[in-house]
């Protein structure tokens, strides 16, 4: 079990929740927890993933505080006290 935290507007879609609790063993790959994270919050479909399955631009995927990007990408494995964090695309300033 894990858990992936979900940032900004991404809460609003999930309805409210900051924190979901996903069931994953040691050797999942994020893309899989992805997966399942969007099968539990259906509102979230289209805010993270692509058509394509890939992660929609200006969206940031941290594991253990750590981009994603730099790691595997989503085939990145997975341990069992791996946290996972989601941030949409965030615009404003000056």
């Amino acid at each position: 079990m894990g858990t992936v935290k979900l940032y900004a507007t991404l809460r609003q879609r999930a309805g409210g929740q900051r924190d979901v609790d996903i069931p994953w063993a040691r050797g999942d790959s994020v893309i899989e927890v992805l997966r399942e994270l969007l099968r539990l919050q259906p509102g979230l479909n289209g805010y993270i993933l692509g058509p394509d399955g890939s992660v929609l631009p200006y969206v940031s995927i941290f594991l253990d505080g750590r981009d994603v990007r730099h790691l595997g990408g989503l085939g990145t494995l997975l341990d069992g006290g791996t946290e996972i964090a989601i941030f949409p695309p965030v615009a404003g300033g000056r």
